[in-house]
């Protein structure tokens, strides 16, 4: 045995076992499907700094304190007892090999990308709506746009978008302080499918995707965003080529409802569909456009509404294994998106392009030249392949009819008004979801807030475990009715300290996850600190948040990570919290309108 740290590890056993699991490393196993940056980017990238690996004893501790206000004295000192063994035994050797494994990397990675892409995203064989896309309602233009001039205005904002980003001119996302943010996942916004394959589905990127694939009423159909120069075509072309869309077929096919069901139901399905010739041209021409654009004949008529059928609309209208636009038979816009490729703050920065004032709609301009009219994409599906649709489409309903979801606009609080008092704005939302979730269950339960990681690259996230010490004991004096501003504040300190850790790479989760996999490819038993029950306790979940701040944004929703749990996804703006919640029927958590 080798002595590493305070503790020992028979290291050597675990070199072995891992060097014969090199061909499927996971942090290898997917880093060849993502479209690589416009070489202006080059530099750019190489200021970026890797994703650090925490020291192993720092990790323990921030895993300890965000068990300890989740458990009982007796189950917190089991917790403590088997950090202790893992400290001591297999968890400095695990360290050692993914710091080694780390090393090894090229610069323009990270040790978690590819971890996260296989058990976060592509492995996981829940259906993908609800369960994993998140959506974004947009803003309203300044005045009221008929859906096709709409739908014109935004393919062409993220036809020009691509376009900068291919060509290096679009501007290189700094933070506040001028530090640069890793663009390594932009190139996969627009333009990646996610496959359906048994047991883990994988990513396809196109080379360079041209056109748009439009879906009205069931059926499909390819429409072009640049002129044979790889220039954007203007709103006005964009628009003449929607207008000359026929009228749907009295029964369509409906293929994109497979992409809602069940992912190996899927993979078998689409394997069945691409035995034609026809499917499999028409499945690439999906595949490899630079998205799609889903023309809803559905006009929501309140903000609940529209966040409902942008997150889990019709199936039959929608192709959920790629970033989507959907446009509504008002002119209301959101995206729905594929998360495997990118986080939340890759599609903002293309939410953020299709709302910037200048030429939106096709109004504009005339179009050079009468467009080309859209090509059909056909499918010749089989009686058998279409009870397949069917079975899709009641599976994707099912989940749509049993998810609770409301919205609600805060104006007690917001940016303005947490700058005045020099408080988080953010940090007050958390400790309010933590009261709220108190009050209707009675108790506190595990808590997810998202945290970029963009700082680094190929950094993807981390999480920020938002019940502390100091949290519980504010919402216990609030309870007796004595708290006071002194306990407040120590409750957004810590808040603050947890954030802080997570934006510059140093929080527990992510870091013990990866330990976790090294061990199981070294072909080692399970360790114990993931065998407590803390581990379970801390991982659940039940209350998943995450906040972002956009003008060009006007809802933020997503499904619960938990089935007993709740989804809470929330905008900060400077004059309020645009708050949409969600929890599934019948589960036992709370209502969503009990939050909202």
């Amino acid at each position: 045995r080798v002595g590493v740290g305070r503790g020992y590890c028979n290291t050597r056993m675990l070199q072995r076992a891992a060097a014969a699991a090199a061909p499927k490393r996971w942090w290898l196993a997917n880093s060849g499907s993502a479209p690589l940056l416009a070489p202006a980017y080059a530099a750019h990238q190489r200021s970026v700094p890797r994703l650090p690996i925490p020291p192993l004893g720092e990790t323990l501790e921030r895993y300890l304190r965000a068990a300890q206000p989740l458990q009982t004295l007796e189950e917190h000192s089991a917790t403590r007892a088997a950090v202790a063994q893992f400290f001591d035994t297999d968890g400095p050797g695990l360290q050692r090999l993914l710091e080694e494994a780390d090393a090894a990397l090229p610069h323009d990675s990270s040790y978690l990308e590819s971890l996260w892409y296989r058990l976060a995203y592509l492995g996981p064989r829940s259906p993908v709506p609800i369960h994993a896309n998140p959506c974004f309602t947009l803003a309203p233009p300044s005045r009221h746009t008929p859906p096709l001039e709409r739908a014109a205005g935004l393919l062409a904002k993220a036809a020009q978008w691509a376009h900068a980003l291919r060509t290096g001119t679009l501007t290189a996302p700094t933070a506040k302080g001028g530090s640069p943010l890793c663009m390594a996942l932009l190139p996969a916004v627009l333009g990646t499918a996610r496959i359906p394959r048994q047991g883990c589905d994988v990513l396809h990127s196109a080379s360079a995707p041209d056109a748009a694939a439009v879906c009205r009423r069931g059926e499909w159909y390819s429409v072009p965003l640049f002129d044979a120069t790889g220039a954007p075509l203007p709103p006005a072309t964009l628009l003449d080529s929607l207008k000359q869309l026929p009228p749907a077929a009295a029964h369509a096919p409906a293929v994109g409802a497979l992409t809602a069901w069940r992912r190996d139901e899927w993979a078998e399905a689409r394997a069945a569909l691409s035995s034609s010739p026809q499917n499999e041209s028409s499945l690439k021409a999906i595949d490899e456009a630079l998205l799609v654009l889903s023309l809803d004949d559905s006009a929501p008529a309140s903000p609940t509404e529209l966040a409902r059928a942008s997150l889990c609309g019709d199936a039959t209208a929608r192709w959920y294994d790629k970033l989507q636009l959907l446009v509504f038979a008002d002119g209301q816009a959101a995206i729905n998106f594929e998360h495997a490729p990118q986080d939340g703050a890759q599609v903002v920065s293309l939410a953020s392009h299709l709302a910037e004032a200048g030429e939106h709609e096709a109004g504009g301009r005339r179009a050079a030249a009468r467009a080309a009219p859209p090509r059909r994409l056909r499918f010749d599906v089989s009686p058998e392949l279409g009870a397949k649709v069917e079975a899709a489409r009641a599976c994707a309903a099912a989940e749509a009819a049993a998810l609770d979801l409301d919205t609600a606009t805060v104006r007690s609080v917001s940016a303005s008004w947490a700058k005045g008092r020099g408080v988080s704005l953010d940090g007050v939302v958390q400790l309010s979801f933590q009261l709220a979730h108190r009050r209707l269950t009675g108790g506190l339960s595990s808590t997810y807030e998202a945290c970029s990681t963009q700082s680094f690259s190929h950094g993807r996230t981390e999480v920020i475990r938002p019940v502390t010490r100091e949290s519980a004991a504010l919402l216990q004096r609030l309870e007796e009715g004595d708290a006071d501003a002194a306990a407040l504040r120590a409750a957004l300190d810590a808040q603050r300290r947890l954030v802080a850790d997570c934006q510059r790479g140093h929080g527990h989760e992510r870091h013990l996850l990866a330990l976790l996999v090294q061990a199981e490819e070294a072909g080692m038993p399970t360790p114990g600190l993931f065998r407590d029950s803390g581990w379970a306790t801390v991982t659940a979940s039940l209350v998943s948040t995450s906040g972002l701040r956009s003008p060009a944004l006007g809802w933020f929703a997503f499904g619960p990570v938990a089935r007993q749990g709740v989804g809470l996804g929330y905008l900060l703006s400077p004059d309020g919290v645009a708050l949409c919640a969600t929890s599934f029927r019948g589960s036992g958590a709370p209502r969503a309108a009990d939050f909202a």
